[in-house]
């Protein structure tokens, strides 16, 4: 418990260090990644880069450059419902669970597959760009970061059972949400390590990327403006071997512009060697291949 005691307390002194119009806050709910994030602006004099009329090639180009410029800091608080979903089922109902596997196709793994911990803390330092809609004063998630972020939690999880695992991953990133009243575009690269004290979990080094596109004007059945796509590549830090690697195609239909509701199914593969995991977890089974199937709502 003490744990959780230590992200709140450095929130704490930081937040009584700066003024109340310094500090803002933005959540965003998602079946598979909700978080509450509190913003500290760094910049007193709040010269923070409206990138409204920006390409997207000006935003990385900015942001890159500015890297070891920074004006926010921002801390971070993220749960994982799906992941807590296949924990509550298998502990709860673990004949259902295994009598539901067929030819080592487990419906829950395929819907809960690639989150492995279920929530997390972070806390990122770099610098930040907002895009100002000028019908709207609140800027909320339209909003463009790079720099390095730090998180940490204390379970991974593996074949929906929760281990205890004292781990944290540093990472460099850069990453985006930018709202219009039409689309909706989000962004995220990648690139860092991820340290574990549990001693049957290994190490890792990872780079990631994610793009995806919502036009609420365009036809719901466009692949080209309704999807997103991500994809991911772990090796073991220490045998420089690949752990795990994943892609996922996502099509989405927008179901409601004036409330900006879409209905988004992916599909996907990862691919598991095996490195992530040591002694029992590796001797007990791995499933080197694995079905990924999300279906979601956001708004």
């Amino acid at each position: 418990m003490k744990f959780f005691l230590i992200p709140l307390i450095i929130v704490s002194m930081w937040s009584s260090l700066f003024a109340d119009d310094l500090i803002s806050y933005d959540y965003e709910v998602d079946a598979y990644y909700s978080n509450l994030i509190m913003f500290i602006d760094l910049d007193r004099e709040n010269n923070v880069t409206d990138a409204l009329k920006y390409s997207e090639e000006d935003i990385y180009t900015d942001l890159v450059k500015n890297t070891f410029n920074p004006n926010i800091f921002l801390f971070e608080t993220s749960i994982h419902p799906m992941s807590l979903f296949g924990l509550y089922f298998r502990d709860h109902h673990e004949s259902t669970y295994e009598r539901s596997k067929r030819n080592d196709f487990n419906p829950v793994k395929v819907i809960t597959a690639g989150f492995e911990e279920p929530y997390s803390f972070s806390f990122f330092l770099g610098r930040m760009m907002v895009f100002k809609n000028e019908k709207d004063s609140h800027i909320g998630s339209n909003r463009a970061y790079t720099g390095f972020r730090v998180s940490v939690s204390d379970y991974s999880i593996k074949d929906n059972i929760a281990h205890y695992d004292k781990w944290y991953n540093v990472e460099f990133s850069i990453k985006g949400t930018r709202k219009t009243d039409e689309r909706d575009l989000d962004w995220s690269f990648r690139v860092g390590t991820k340290i574990h004290q549990n001693p049957y979990f290994s190490n890792s080094i990872y780079i990631g990327a994610k793009r995806s596109s919502i036009d609420y004007k365009k036809n719901e059945y466009s692949f080209i403006y309704n999807t997103a796509f991500s994809t991911m590549l772990a090796i073991n830090s220490d045998t420089l071997k690949l752990a795990e690697a994943e892609f996922i195609v996502e099509k989405k239909w927008p179901l409601s512009l004036r409330h900006k509701i879409s209905f988004g199914l992916s599909l996907g593969y990862l691919y598991n060697t095996g490195e992530k995991y040591k002694g029992e977890l590796k001797e007990e089974g791995i499933d080197r291949h694995q079905l990924i199937l999300r279906p979601n709502f956001k708004w």
